[in-house]
This record gives structure tokens, sequence and C-alpha cells, in this order.
């Protein structure tokens, strides 16, 4: 043993700057990867990197909002509401989870873009989860925008099956924007997109 780790040693020092980087940083992936509670913070930071290479396009579709009365969600007061309960305002809704790491490599910039536009779009966090698993991350985060308990599962325009799902309806209540996977909500696009809902 003592011997093959010797030859592997010569080995090493004999590679070039970048083949001793490459190396280093295989093994180093290798650790994460064997080690569970690296798991999802590597995921996340993976889950960051594709989200700032992501493209946001504005597509308005469907003209009515099919099964807007099929999305019920509670708040942390106990308050049970549907969508038309928020359609006075552009909406911003996001399906996430706590334990989905696209979900969290996004919840910075949806925080950005919450501080920026919460009070002229509603926000709409929604999760499966229980709220107060749902509290405890966004309070251990710092993040200050409002959360919800889906009570149903949304159907018709609403319905998804990719965590996270995010959604944009504009005034004229129709559906301009879709995304499932992470975006950065920070990006110039996004900006425009809102800033654009303010005029319409």
């Amino acid at each position: 043993m003592k011997n093959f780790l010797k030859k592997e040693y010569r080995r090493f020092i004999k590679k070039s700057w970048f083949g001793k980087i490459t190396d280093l940083l295989f093994i180093l992936l290798l650790i994460l990867l064997i080690i569970p509670a690296s798991r999802k913070e590597l995921m996340t930071y993976g889950s960051k990197i594709r989200m700032y290479l992501t493209s946001v396009e504005t597509k308005e579709q469907a003209s009515q909002l099919e099964g807007k009365n099929s999305m019920v969600f509670r708040d942390d007061q106990g308050n049970r509401y549907t969508l038309s309960d928020f359609l006075d305002k552009p909406v911003f809704i996001n399906f996430w989870a706590t334990w989905c790491p696209p979900c969290r490599a996004e919840m910075p910039t949806i925080e950005g873009l919450y501080k920026q536009y919460g009070g002229d779009v509603h926000f709409l966090i929604v999760s499966n989860q229980p709220l107060s698993k749902q509290e405890k991350f966004l309070a251990e985060e710092g993040y200050d925008f409002p959360y919800y308990r889906l009570i149903s599962r949304p159907r018709g325009s609403f319905s998804y099956s990719v965590l996270p799902t995010s959604m944009v309806i504009a005034k004229n209540n129709r559906i301009i924007l879709r995304k499932e996977g992470a975006v950065n909500w920070q990006s110039r696009k996004v900006k425009k997109i809102f800033n654009n809902l303010q005029k319409n």
C-alpha cells in the first residue's frame, strides 16, 4: 500500500497544473457525493449555475384562467383563499418545496423580486408542505415573502408536475409567463416583464 501511494504521488507531481486541479476537483466531488449532508447543498449550487444560464421569455397563454378556482390554499393565520381573491393585481405564483434543490437555488432571487415589486404584484409562494415546515426554512434563510399551504391540487392552467413551477399573470388575467425549473428572477428580462406589468 505504501509503495502504491508513493507511486501515485510521483505520478501526481509530474502532472501539469491543469491536471492537478482537475484531479483535486474530482476527488472533492467524490467526497461531497459520499457525505450525505453535502448532497443537497451541492445540488442546490448546481441548480444555481443552471438557473443563471436559463432564458426567460414571455408567452401569452389561454385567454381565460382555466381552473383558477381549483387552486385553494391557506396562509399561516388559517385564512382560506382561491386564486380569484388575488386577481385585482398582477400575480406571481411559485410552486416549491423545502427539499427541492432548484427551488432553494432560486429563492434569493424571488426574495429580491418581492422586495422590488411586492407592493404592485401579489406573490403566492405555495407548497404542499405544512406551513410550520415552510416557516422554519424561510425564517432560517431570512425570506419575507408571503407563503401558503396548498389545500387542493390545481387543475387546468395551474396544474404542474415539476418543482419549481412559476407563473406570472398580468392584469388582463392572462398567463404571460410559465417556467418549470429554477429561474434567475433578478435578470434584466424578468425586470422588463415586471415593469411592463405595471403599464398594462
